[in-house]
């Protein structure tokens, strides 16, 4: 079977200079527009009627009228121009490819970066992205990690230290479980099983800022080692947790948690992404810092 023989198509040069040359109606214009002689314009032209075998413009005084064929072809490639600045828009700035490994928090890891990944994907297929979560005995100075999300007070003096979020504290539970105990005053925590994180801290600074007195046995409750176990717990009704904004914060838009209280405060901590300085040009590093800065401010706000 014989092989077509490719089309012979216009040079991009010569499909511009008719572009400018319709939309300005003038070879001056069109030259000054596009950065060229007016002698070099009038080349281009004459080589695409000479390919096309049309008349495309006719001169009238110091200006040009487009023919008929003039007018249809000059919409066709005004809107293939057009095309090809979005597609060159759209391109990357760099190369993204390989493997990248980040490390975070496992709260941080399941209610926001997993529920939110598939966008990160659809933006750069080409990385191959390994998402693990940290055990608090374990530091930042691995070396098998490009990037790292951390809860803590930032200060990290051999590495590249960003602010992420600065999440507020809330006691949060379960709908079911407010209609139950009839929750409506701080008081009313008397006859719910407090959650907690390791030990009472957190509560206990949230029941500090409190106005007023209260009986609440703030070490009573149950103990847990990880804030995944915590919140599953809040989620099925099983009591009340103190929860941040930042990794409770697509439960309660969703109303799957609600607080209980209006009473909120700011956490002695916070999310910090922490970069190996050797890791900060990376470009597939710089992708997932933008993509994780911008999905969080896209998420912050009331929830």
């Amino acid at each position: 079977m014989a092989q077509q023989k490719a089309l012979h198509l216009p040079s991009l040069q010569a499909l511009r200079s008719f572009e400018a040359l319709a939309r300005l109606g003038s070879l001056t214009e069109a030259a000054d527009y596009l950065n060229l002689t007016r002698s070099a314009i009038s080349h281009q032209l004459r080589l695409l009627e000479d390919q096309l075998n049309l008349r495309l413009y006719e001169r009238r005084g110091r200006g040009v009228i487009l023919t008929p064929a003039g007018q249809l072809y000059a919409s066709e490639v005004r809107e293939v121009l057009q095309s090809l600045e979005r597609i060159h828009a759209n391109l990357p700035d760099q190369e993204y490819n390989g493997h990248l490994h980040v490390c975070m928090p496992p709260g941080f890891a399941s209610s926001v970066v997993s529920r939110h990944i598939n966008d990160f994907y659809r933006t750069y297929p080409t990385i191959r992205l390994h998402l693990s979560t940290n055990r608090e005995d374990e530091t930042i100075n691995q070396p098998n990690f490009d990037l790292f999300v951390v809860f803590g007070d930032g200060a990290w003096s051999d590495h590249h230290v960003e602010l992420l979020a600065q999440p507020m504290y809330q006691p949060v539970c379960s709908p079911s479980l407010l209609n139950e105990l009839n929750l409506n005053h701080p008081r009313d925590l008397t006859r719910a099983t407090l959650l907690h994180l390791h030990d009472a801290h957190d509560w206990q600074l949230w029941l500090a800022s409190c106005p007023g007195k209260h009986e609440v046995k703030v070490e009573s409750g149950i103990h847990f080692s990880n804030i995944l176990l915590v919140l599953h717990a809040a989620l099925s009704g099983q009591g009340v947790a103190i929860g941040d904004d930042v990794v409770c914060g697509d439960s309660l838009r969703q109303g799957q948690l609600i607080r209980p209280f209006p009473e909120r405060i700011p956490s002695d901590k916070a999310y910090y992404l922490v970069t190996p300085h050797s890791r900060l040009e990376d470009p597939n590093v710089q992708a997932f810092s933008d993509w994780l800065k911008k999905l969080l401010a896209g998420l912050a706000g009331p929830a």
